[in-house]
């Protein structure tokens, strides 16, 4: 035919307005490159983690009876509140204090809202449930905040006051740059003014220590003055300070006796200004030091906030004294730099590959009109993202990466409509116009089903993982549509300008062997056709075989939701017996510094002793800070560093101290603190410690695969029992509260006052000379204690009697409930799924049967984790097959198709996991977007394949036979191409062996590319099969 009229339209007003549609795409693409370099960019999206710590400090009281008089009543308090997650909350109870881990609900949205509620909750009720004894209740909402940077300080000849000076002059800079959020300084050692009373002398001038402490402290209480009222006047009294340094704190008079006779301090205690006795230290590479740790405040780019940082850093440096060095710990902004650079490099080289391939397997003008949508789709998804707000991260530029080659298949069907419209005579503006036209609802379909069901996941998966998916289904949406703009507006005009009706390219030895090579492909596949419609049962035995394969090989996989982190850092705890001293714990870390420095591939070692870390990883939670605890950030030279250290250290050093157990921990995305936890629940301990003795002590056995295997019931804490004798204290007037101020005065000291240097307070303390033997808890009977009587002490043994007493070292609650936890950490590259099996095995067999009345067992860690999130991850899928099961119906108006092209999707599933268990990958979130993505890649071949069978069936009257084997033999070419360029594009994603997104790749690569010649070959036989009684519409 000659000439064929076409309705006029948008398409055919593309044509003819290609200027306007040229300046279009040019404005496009120069907007698009404004948003790559202006929009924010993050490593991964916001998290809320709505997990929040709540402390109870209760001095004096041991961990029972913290539990009954404090814990308890918090907890019975807090879960009142609906916004409450009681099932994953828990709580710790040590000597003196209280420690609530509380998990707000998932499915909540104002976090903020809810934290305030939790606050005025306690504030309400803070009279009526708790002792008096309980010194505070802080509720800290911060806690899953991350730092952006942590920074090291040190010198070898400065002081710490003055050390702090320059902390406190970077501080106030940073704090200048409008994005900082939270800026703290950690490991300072505070200078203190020690006054140290001898007794005896206090004795001889009839003064107690009781009397001392009360003069101070009521010289350092500020109260109103009052107000002097003038003539038009009224002047505010103000009272100076009568104490302003240590030389004329000790001149003071502290008593006059009847004849004028005075006492000064001096001349019952001596003063001097020291540093107070630490309570944490933190060094660098061995080396005292303090850290800046830097928050940056939601909502900005962190990028570009680390380039404001480098400013003040680069111009603060300049001011420091040689003898002061400055180093970065961790640095976020670089890493999210390097990050998204590293994604960058990988989606261009992606569109290379892809470009490539297309120039290898199309005809040159072909293949160049086809990928030239692929600078401008992307360009035009990211000016999008820009103006909706969305962030440049590695989920956005992963959803650009996995698009690639769809963002092609919208052009390339459209090119072979139009060449195959120019076969039949089409004119070459009538065919651009009518090959668009007759596929753009099939597009339109495909298009639209691929971009939307993905968008279920989104409101489906709860906490972090929702959060962590919950931009990719815009980025794919935002690309497929501009995809199919682009397949309907702009490759017309370029199908014109360069396609024309008997162009016969020059034949060169490239374009011979491209034409064999698609000779021999069809030959192939019209022989394998002939074969399957010859032997149909086979052939849909080879697909239900593929399909039951494909289970088995999932089945076979280790489930995991988040991978490890690939870092050049790594993290270590260092753990001592419960009651361990600061100077013990920090003699184990100094010596394991030493021996990790001398390792060349470690560049620097941060150890946090007595308090914990800043969250310097988004999930690696902070410890509970305790004198027996040491947690370290150990920098290396590279990632494959990192890997190689982690397990030769955790064999060298776990158990290199006898005194202390060191774990090595490989930061992950996981926010568990431990992958393998048993909870046994059960009010009564002579019951649940055996149950989870035993546990233990199989878990134990597992020594191939597990490390750190222990309890949180395993240690107690030895403590002196002092009882006190009624009559003898009644008769010196001794009361409980006098003998512990005393006590704690003499052993720790009392705070007397507070001396002011211009903004910076010294703290005044009170120590009396210490009369007993550290190394016998007995001496302390020799401990004077002042009495009523003027001038008389008596010794401890006279008023109180002591015994050595044992108390747990702390106590666990999970959901509210008296629970012991077993847990252990997995060998290096060990498989938890492999292992909880096992124990969950032996707990079945062997615990449960005999296990006492009253004791249950759950599980948590990974386990605990998956239960929660696979359902929502098959809810997921199964809610994504639905979007797309109702896009076919809407589009073949018939159920039975529908259903037959999505159910072709499922023969993916050898392909995809066979991939996986080929490179040893667990199956995880990405895996499953990759998974859905892979459905939506085949429904679309499956779309185009049987709309253009139902055409030959309707339009040409073809026996359903001839219409199924035609159909495929004439969509073969471009399902290959699709398959071939999609699988090719993401192979940045595997080659670079990125443990997040890497198996997303593989699910795809070899999803497409494995399962492609099952597709072709079992669908035209399913639809022949399905429609053989129909009968052909003439």
């Amino acid at each position: 035919m000659s000439k064929i009229k076409v309705n006029k339209g948008i398409i055919s007003g593309s044509i003819q307005h290609q200027k306007i549609i040229w300046i279009i795409v040019a404005v496009i693409v120069a907007f698009g490159i404004y948003a790559l370099v202006d929009m924010k960019k993050d490593e991964f999206p916001a998290f809320s983690y709505p997990q929040g710590l709540v402390v109870g400090v209760y001095p004096g009281a041991n961990s029972e009876e913290v539990e009954a008089q404090l814990t308890k009543p918090l907890e019975e308090l807090l879960f009142t509140l609906p916004e409450v997650d009681r099932k994953r909350t828990y709580s710790v109870t040590k000597e003196g204090v209280c420690y609530l881990y509380l998990m707000l609900d998932l499915t909540m949205s104002d976090y903020a809202k809810a934290w305030t509620k939790v606050r005025n909750k306690i504030n309400e009720n803070k009279a009526l449930s708790f002792p008096a004894g309980v010194l505070a209740i802080a509720v800290i909402d911060d806690f899953g905040d991350t730092s952006s940077l942590l920074i090291a300080m040190e010198s070898s000849d400065k002081t710490y006051r003055e050390l702090r000076g320059y902390t406190d002059d970077l501080t106030h800079r940073l704090r200048d740059i409008p994005q900082t959020g939270n800026v703290r300084v950690l490991g300072e050692q505070t200078e203190e003014i020690a006054v140290t009373v001898d007794k005896e002398k206090l004795s001889f001038y009839g003064i107690s220590p009781n009397t001392l402490m009360l003069h101070y402290a009521s010289q350092g209480f500020l109260t109103t003055t009052g107000t002097m009222e003038t003539s038009g006047f009224d002047l505010p009294l103000h009272i100076e300070n009568p104490v302003v340094s240590e030389a004329e704190l000790e001149n003071q008079i502290i008593f006059t006796d009847a004849t004028g006779n005075t006492v000064r301090l001096r001349d019952v205690a001596t003063v001097e200004r020291r540093l107070a006795k630490p309570s944490k230290v933190v060094n660098f590479n061995g080396n005292d030091a303090l850290i800046i740790s830097v928050e940056m405040r939601k909502g900005f780019n962190i990028v570009a906030y680390g380039k404001e940082v480098e400013k003040v850093l680069s111009a603060f440096s300049k001011t420091l004294p040689d003898s002061v060095k400055m180093y970065r710990i961790t640095d976020q902004p670089r890493l999210v730099e390097k990050s998204v650079s590293s994604f960058l490099r990988d989606l261009v080289i992606s569109m290379i590959v892809v470009i490539a391939v297309m120039l290898l397997l199309f005809p040159f003008r072909t293949a160049l009109i086809a990928s030239s949508g692929l600078p401008v789709c992307t360009a035009m998804s990211i000016g999008l993202m820009y103006l909706f707000g969305i962030e440049l991260n590695t989920v956005t530029l992963a959803a650009l990466i996995v698009v690639l080659g769809m963002i092609v298949d919208d052009s390339i069907i459209n090119i072979d409509g139009y060449i195959d419209k120019l076969s039949q005579g089409y004119k070459p503006f009538d065919a651009a116009v009518s090959s668009a036209k007759e596929l753009f609802m099939p597009m339109l379909i495909a298009t639209g089903a691929i971009a939307t069901m993905f968008f279920p996941m989104t409101r489906i998966i709860k906490g972090p993982l929702g959060e962590f998916v919950q931009l990719f289904p815009w980025t794919v949406a935002f690309s497929l549509m501009a995809s199919l703009a682009y397949a309907m507006l702009v490759i017309p005009s370029l199908e014109i300008m360069f396609i024309k009706p008997g162009d016969r390219p020059k034949r060169n030895g490239f374009m011979r062997a491209q034409q064999r090579f698609f000779a021999f492909l069809q030959g192939l596949y019209d022989k394998l056709q002939s074969h399957c419609f010859a032997h149909p049962t086979f052939t849909i035995g080879l697909g239900v075989g593929s399909i039951v394969l494909g289970v088995l090989m999932f089945l076979a996989l280790n489930v995991q939701m988040m991978p490890n982190a690939e870092r050049d850092s790594f993290a270590v705890e260092i753990r001592l017996p419960e009651g361990s001293s600061l100077e013990a714990t920090t003699r184990i870390s100094d010596s394991l510094q030493q021996m990790m420095l001398t390792d060349k591939r470690v560049k620097s070692v941060t150890a946090f002793i007595g308090e914990t870390a800043p969250r310097f990883h988004m999930t690696y939670a902070p410890a509970i800070p305790a004198n027996n605890l040491s947690q370290l950030i150990v920098n290396t030279v590279s990632k494959k560093a990192t890997e190689d250290l982690l397990k030769e250290m955790d064999d060298k050093y776990s158990y290199y101290f006898s005194e202390a157990y060191v774990r090595f921990r490989q930061l992950d995305y996981q926010a568990v603190t431990t992958p393998m936890e048993i909870c046994v629940y059960g009010d009564d301990y002579t019951k649940t410690v055996p149950v989870a003795q035993q546990i233990k002590d199989y878990m134990l056995s597992l020594d191939k695969e597990l490390r750190w295997v222990h309890t949180d019931h395993d240690e107690f804490l030895p403590s002196v029992k002092v009882t006190m004798k009624p009559e003898e204290c009644a008769r010196l007037g001794i009361t409980k509260t006098v003998l512990s101020l005393d006590l704690a005065g003499s052993l720790n000291g009392q705070p007397l006052t507070t001396v002011w240097e211009g903004n910076r307070s010294v703290p005044v303390k009170l120590y009396a000379e210490q009369n007993y033997n550290p190394d016998d808890y007995e001496s302390i009977n020799n401990q004077l204690i002042p009495t009523v009587v003027p001038g008389t002490n008596v010794p401890l043994r006279q008023v109180a009697d002591i015994s050595p007493d044992w108390h747990p070292a702390q106590l666990v609650h999970y959901n509210g409930k008296n629970a012991i936890l077993v847990d252990a950490d997995m060998k290096f590259w060990k498989s938890q799924t492999a292992s909880m099996k096992k124990v969950q095995h032996f707990i079945n067999t062997e615990v449960k049967p005999n296990m006492p009345e009253g004791v249950s067992i759950e599980y948590g860690g990974l386990s605990s984790l998956n239960t929660m999130v696979i359902p929502q991850l098959l809810k997921s899928l199964l809610a994504a097959i639905a979007v797309m099961l109702a896009f076919l119906v809407a589009y073949f108006k018939k159920l039975n198709l529908a259903l037959l092209t999505l159910c072709s999707s499922t023969l993916c599933m050898f392909g995809a996991f066979f991939g996986e268990w080929l490179f040893g990958l667990d199956f995880g979130m990405t895996s499953l977007l990759g998974i859905v993505s892979l459905i939506g890649i085949i429904v679309r071949n499956g779309i185009v394949m049987y709309e253009y069978a139902e055409t030959l069936r309707s339009d040409e009257g073809l026996p359903t036979k001839e219409a199924a084997m035609k159909a495929g033999s004439r969509r073969m070419r471009p399902i290959f191409l699709t398959s071939a360029t999609t699988a090719l594009g993401v192979l940045p994603m595997i080659i670079s062996r990125n443990p997040l997104w890497m198996p997303m790749g593989v699910v795809i690569c070899f999803g497409v590319v494995l399962s492609m010649v099952i597709i072709l070959a079992v669908m035209p036989v399913l639809y022949w099969l399905m429609f053989s009684k129909a009968k052909p519409v003439s």
